[in-house]
């Protein structure tokens, strides 16, 4: 199902794409991801590319799997899946909590967009977008 240029396609490719993340299953996260694709991450002030985000998360997975992290998990909170042909959009707000090896606690609230493209056979991602919520909350409108 998750190869069909459908929502409920996108939603099921979204759902495994998200399950593999917070599996520790790059390799399968990262095959979701076209080669000039593009993440603006939450903890990177610039845009990457593929190859670039795929060593930003190396350096904190240490070459696969959680690395650094006890655990980990990214949460997605209220999914909303569009799509237009063969192009679709997820968007929400998600958590990422997780407990570093070497530290305390750590969770950030954040929004997120993910463009996709289904190629004919399968959904496809070319940008992700995420970002913390306190910039749209403390000081959006000036008092």
């Amino acid at each position: 199902m998750k190869n069909e240029a459908t929502a409920e396609g996108l939603k099921a490719t979204f759902d495994d794409w998200a399950s593999a993340l917070n599996e520790g299953e790059l390799e399968r996260f990262y095959d979701y991801f076209e080669e000039d694709s593009e993440t603006l991450d939450e903890d990177f002030p610039w845009r990457m590319t593929k190859a670039e985000f795929v060593d930003h998360i190396g350096f904190h997975a240490k070459g696969g799997g959680k690395g650094m992290w006890e655990f980990f998990e990214w949460i997605p909170r209220e999914v909303n899946v569009k799509t237009w042909g063969p192009t679709g959009h997820v968007s929400g707000f998600s958590t990422f909590r997780g407990k570093p090896r070497d530290a305390g606690f750590r969770q950030r609230f954040m929004g997120f967009t993910v463009a996709w493209h289904h190629n004919g056979t399968g959904w496809r991602l070319v940008c992700w977008h995420q970002s913390v919520l306190a910039g749209r909350i403390d000081g959006a409108s000036p008092s």
